[in-house]
């Protein structure tokens, strides 16, 4: 019935369909239909001209947006079979229709659950369809390849199609939807009132006399047969629209809606606007999307041949062979045949004339893939998105008016009264969203650019108080010629700012799952984007993706930042939420805590500053949740056992959330500068002291027993001690800004009794008295002749410095004179108020006034420059030493060598190049601290610099290897050398038989003594070649410095192992093998530039490549685990490696110290994978490797 109707002429379609979009021309022209109807609501009647225009090149899309906001989207592309019917039109002089509903139509959100009561909802002949075990859907899918999920139209028609006749392709078709109404119990209400404004229109179109032909979706054909050719309002209309001359277009492409169902005065704003293919494909987040459309293209030019579908076959599998060479991976000339000759194997035995898209993915799947979803399998998604995907764009004829993204941003911009093109020059606006509803609108909008890259707005800096956060913002606003360009470029994902931000969006997302993620970092992003540009569905995705990923792989800094977001979610802080998003922020907040809390652990190892922040932030979060007791235990455990700065950093920590006196902190405080009597007791003094400033600088200002043992300890030591001390006391107080120094300085003060108490009851006229006696005293002294004492140190040329002490002699006695008064070594150990200084002392606080300068933070852009000024708060006004080489000549005269050493190293630390000169190779103390400043400036020196710096860095590497290799030489000891065995083969070791036989000896008539050998002994042959293969994987990322420096010495150890095939991998984002560089650790070190970001799935995806027999090799992962990557191909390589019978490790740190600082949850989920997780020193890495080669499994 559904073929044999002609009044009107059915051609039941799906939207995107190459093999009837091949077709359509041909049944279109048996047909012999002038008026062509199709699914498109009646707003997108004035578009089809510039549709059809020849200058049109598809993909494009018609948008408009119907009731409430909601966006209809059309998408077209070459295989689109509306598309070919309305080029067809064009081209034979046919009228075409839009016949389905206006986008203004009230029936577009009626409820789905409506039943049809109707004839036209059931089929034809076959009334309600009945209750069956089997539907039709599935007998034809099953019919093709039996699998799961098996699109049917694909399998009943698009494969079938090649070498068919039209008529055939189209009964096809026809079918398809048939079996679909069939199975259908019930027809959603939307679509009944959408059927019933088809009708009208075909039926006016009959009744005018024409022939018509339908081109609707296959589905609504059943419901079309049997139309009376009866005039309606609604078909009037609509050939009244289509046959109308074309008039004046309004602005921006809006159009007054036409046909049956409209509100009165409501109006539909349509575009027409350029597509890709990315966007078109279903994955891409678009419904009525279809896979693959480049290969859909390929298989509409071939036009129906089932040679040529073919050869489209081989020309895609070419492609896809050299995307994966391209990505590094072995894909040649034999790997492409035998994927072609899989899949037309597979298409003669299903029956198909050509292998279709099925076949072609199981062919590529099954032979390019190898077996590998992660890896290659990845590099083969990549390539198949690249080959069969596209991103091809369409454009718009230049004869169709504007329409799309542009002008409505346009708009929307001038009901904001933002500027726009008509204001091209840059503004800057400060918006508060929190309190006038306009500046929300504002806000948003701009957030909405800014996701979309239209370039139009600019985020600034505003400038908060303390540690809040600001909840206005600031813009920087300006309209350039890139905006409209780029506004067209981003209007292929919507036709308003909250479209296009949407889709953007979702983009994102959709490109992030592909790679294996989201990432943590992908998932905050998106959420706060999503929160800021008021898409409440995003958020609501988003949160259910946090829930998932956050707990189990987020860093603790991650974590955190999460928190702030969630906080500002459940407050409202932010647009984009409803009640139930907010509650659902709530919640997840605390789980969150609650994963931040386990991730402590994880900070034991740091000297990052900013990690002391955090655990501060942490804490007042747990405490205030009642995670108290959790709180205590990691804090205690940090406070024991941690890096300095966190030690100190924990220890306040506890006193803040009181559970430690303050008393004992300051205890303990006063015990450091007692124990910093070497360089390593001065450096874990700083970092320590720095710990507990940036955790609670007012502290000490604040609580007298903190402060207490500090002021005791430091008057008590004597000047030489105080002396010695000064820099490191100096680098911990300078983590305090400079206002909250002046702060602290005056506490002191009073403390001390060094204040002037203004605060005089005398009346004026004794003050004035006064005063004028002072005067008076003043002018007597300045007529009395003074003695011949020292110079103010701005009044006088600078006396040359003392010649530097040679290495190894004893420090000079400090200068007689009078000792330091306490409240001058606070001034000198807190660089301020330098003026009121000594003369003597002011040469100390000018030297390391050179490192530490005026500091950061508040109080430090005075006017003075926060060098001192009249109030005497900063450092002084001397001008810096000249040279680096005066500055090292001072600090050696004032301090000593051994201290100068150390200033100069924390300089170097700074950024300052010129100061490595002045140590000398010879006497320099060898320090992996002091190595790894150096090699941080390496870097960017120009190679005549580094070639003087080389004997320094040379001596460095030397010192540090040969004291670690003698460390690690027991360790090693008999991996090369014969082992005894019973087992014959080797040589016999004859005193070990001589011993082990003694019970069996025998004495002699002649008195002699026979040792019979019944269990002899013999020496195993001597290993000459390396049949265990270690590889070190090492993260060179910002955080591993130390790290990287144990690790290239202790592969420069194990390399000389002869049974031992010692590898080196370091990787941030890129991996780098420096296999060939093992044995000179200096070269490697200086190949080696640490920072960057953290991919160890690529770093072990290498590692992998080299190993030959995965049984006798050692995988060596030096990491802080915090995966920039997704997890799940970290996981993936792990699992991998394991399932290969490689034996995995995992450092969190190689060090002396064993301290690690690294990611908890990522590095318990490697544990479950199968790589144990550690924190080493080098002597226990080569303890173990010494097991692993001998076969012990300590």
């Amino acid at each position: 019935m559904l073929a044999a109707c002609r009044a009107p002429y059915l051609l039941g379609v799906r939207h995107h369909s190459p093999a009837l979009a091949a077709l359509v021309p041909e049944l279109l022209d048996a047909s012999g239909a002038d008026v062509v109807c199709v699914e498109l609501p009646a707003d997108f009647q004035p578009w089809l001209d510039h549709l059809a225009d020849p200058e049109t090149l598809a993909p494009v899309a018609l948008a408009g947006t119907g009731r409430d906001g909601r966006l209809a989207f059309y998408p077209f592309a070459d295989f689109s079979p509306e598309l070919a019917a309305i080029r067809w039109a064009a081209a034979h002089g046919a009228t075409v229709l839009c016949c389905d509903l206006p986008l203004s139509a009230d029936a577009w959100t009626l409820p789905d659950a409506a039943a049809d009561p109707s004839p036209h909802g059931a089929v034809p002949g076959h009334g309600p369809a009945p209750a069956r075990d089997r539907t039709f859907a599935d007998a034809l899918t099953a019919a093709g390849t039996g699998r799961d999920g098996e699109d049917m139209w694909d399998r009943a028609v698009e494969v079938l199609a090649p070498g068919c006749a039209p008529e055939a392709v189209r009964r096809a078709a026809l079918g398809v939807g048939w079996a679909l109404r069939a199975d259908a119990a019930t027809v959603p209400a939307t679509d009944l009132a959408r059927e019933s404004h088809m009708r009208e229109v075909i039926a006016g179109a009959l009744a005018a006399g024409h022939r018509v032909a339908a081109v609707i979706g296959a589905f609504h054909a059943p419901a079309l047969l049997g139309v009376p050719a009866a005039a309606a309002p609604a078909a009037t209309a609509a050939a009244d629209a289509a046959t109308a001359p074309a008039g004046p277009r309004r602005a921006a492409g809006r159009g007054r809606p036409s046909g049956a169902g409209g509100q009165g005065g409501e109006q539909a704003v349509t575009s027409l606007v350029p597509y890709s293919f990315d966007l078109l494909d279903s994955r891409s987040g678009y419904p009525a999307g279809i896979r693959d459309p480049l290969w859909q293209q390929a298989v509409l030019q071939a036009g129906g041949e089932p040679r040529r579908v073919r050869e489209a076959a081989s020309v895609a599998v070419t492609g896809v062979c050299r995307e994966l060479r391209g990505a590094g991976h072995t894909a040649g000339t034999g790997e492409a045949a035998e994927t072609l000759r899989l899949a037309c194997d597979l298409a003669v035995l299903r029956g198909l004339p050509a292998p279709g898209r099925g076949e072609l993915l199981e062919a590529v799947t099954t032979v390019l893939g190898q077996g590998e979803p992660l890896g290659r399998g990845r590099a083969l998604a990549r390539a198949l998105e690249a080959v069969v995907v596209g991103t091809a764009r369409g454009r718009i004829t230049p004869h169709a008016p504007r329409s799309g993204l542009g002008p409505s941003v346009e708009a929307e911009l001038t009901e904001l009264r933002l500027p726009g093109p008509d204001e091209p020059a840059p503004r800057e606006v400060r918006l508060d969203p929190l309190r006038s509803a306009l500046d929300g609108r504002r806000e948003i909008l701009l957030q909405r650019l800014l996701v979309c890259g239209a370039s139009y707005g600019e985020p600034l800096d505003v400038a908060t108080t303390g540690d809040g956060t600001a909840l206005g913002t600031k813009w920087r606003l300006s309209w350039t010629p890139s905006v409209p360009a780029r506004l067209d470029l981003a209007g292929v994902r919507g036709v308003t700012a909250a479209q296009a931000a949407a889709g953007t969006l979702r983009d994102t997302a959709r490109r992030a799952a592909a790679d294996g993620g989201p990432t943590p970092a992908q998932i905050l992003a998106g959420l706060a984007a999503a929160a800021r540009c008021d898409l409440p569905e995003l958020v609501d995705a988003r949160l259910h993706e946090a829930a998932t990923v956050l707990p189990r792989t987020a860093t603790l800094p991650e974590l955190l930042d999460a928190l702030d977001l969630l906080e500002a979610l459940h407050r409202g802080h932010l647009p984009g939420t409803g009640a139930g998003s907010r509650a659902t922020a709530a919640a997840l907040g605390v789980d969150l805590l609650e994963a931040a809390v386990r991730s402590l652990p994880g900070l034991a190892g740091s000297a990052d500053p900013a990690d002391a922040a955090a655990l501060v932030a942490l804490a007042d979060r747990a405490a205030a949740h009642h995670l108290g007791l959790r709180t205590d235990e990691a804090l205690a455990a940090l406070a024991a056992s941690a890096s300095p700065l966190i030690q100190g950093a924990a220890l306040a920590v506890r006193v803040l959330l009181d559970l430690d006196p303050a008393a004992r902190l300051g205890e303990r405080a006063a015990g450091w500068i007692d124990g910093a009597t070497a360089p390593d007791g001065r450096r874990a003094l700083t970092r320590r002291l720095g710990g507990v400033l940036t955790a609670a600088g007012p502290l000490l200002q604040s609580s007298p027993a903190a402060l207490t043992p500090l002021l005791d300890r430091v008057e008590h030591l004597g000047d030489q001690e105080f002396l010695d001390r000064l820099p490191a006391l100096r680098g911990g107080f300078d983590t305090l800004s400079p206002a909250a120094r002046d702060r602290l300085l005056h506490t002191v003060g009073e403390r001390l009794g060094d204040r002037v108490d203004l605060a005089l009851d005398a009346p004026p006229a004794l003050l004035a008295l006064w005063a004028a006696a002072d005067a008076a005293g003043l002018a007597a002294l300045a007529e009395l002749p003074l003695p011949d004492t020292a110079v103010p140190a701005r009044d006088r040329t600078r006396a040359p410095a003392p010649a530097p002490e040679t290495a190894g002699a004893p420090r000079p006695p400090a200068a007689a004179g009078p000792r330091l008064a306490p409240a001058d070594r606070w001034r000198l150990l807190l660089g301020r108020e330098r003026d009121r200084l000594p003369a003597g002392a002011r040469r100390y606080a000018h030297a390391l006034d050179e490192l530490y300068g005026a500091g950061r933070g508040e109080g430090s852009s005075d006017l003075d420059g926060g060098r001192g000024g009249a109030g005497g708060q900063g450092g002084g006004r001397e001008a810096s030493f000249p040279t680096a080489r005066e500055w090292s000549q001072e600090l050696e005269a004032l301090f000593g060598a051994e201290v100068r050493e150390e200033v100069l190293g924390g300089a170097a630390e700074a950024g300052r190049t010129d100061v490595l000169a002045q140590l000398d190779p010879a006497s320099v103390r060898p320090s992996v601290e002091l190595l790894s400043s150096v090699l941080s400036l390496a870097g960017g020196m120009p190679e005549a610099q580094l070639a003087r710096l080389r004997p320094l860095v040379r001596r460095l590497v030397d010192e540090l290897a040969k004291e670690l290799a003698t460390r690690l030489r027991p360790a090693l000891s008999g991996l090369a050398t014969p082992r005894p065995t019973r087992r014959p083969g080797g040589r016999l070791d004859l005193a070990r038989t001589l011993r082990a036989n003694l019970v069996h000896s025998r004495r002699r008539a002649d008195g002699s003594v026979v040792v019979v050998p019944e269990r002899p002994v013999f020496s195993t042959r001597a290993s000459r070649e390396s049949d265990w293969r270690l590889i070190l994987v090492v993260d060179v990322s910002g955080s591993m410095e130390a790290s990287v420096i144990w690790s290239a010495l202790t592969a420069a150890v194990l390399g000389g192992v002869p049974t031992l095939s010692t590898h080196f991998l370091a990787f941030s984002t890129q991996v780098l093998d420096l296999t060939d560089r093992v044995d000179d650790p200096l070269s490697l070190l200086l190949e080696v530039r640490v920072g960057g970001g953290t991919h160890i799935a690529a770093g072990l995806a290498h590692a992998r490549t080299l190993m030959t027999v995965p049984s006798r090799t050692l995988v060596v992962v030096v990491s802080d685990f915090e995966e920039g990557a997704p997890i799940g191909g970290l996981l993936g390589e792990v699992r991998a490696l394991a399932a290969s019978g490689a034996h995995l490790l995992g450092c969190a740190a190689l060090d002396d110290t064993g301290t690690p600082r690294y990611s908890v949850p990522v590095a318990r989920q490697l544990v479950a994978a199968g790589m144990p997780v550690a924190a080493l020193s080098p002597l226990a890495l080569a303890r173990w490797v010494g097991d692993r080669l001998r076969g012990e499994a300590r």
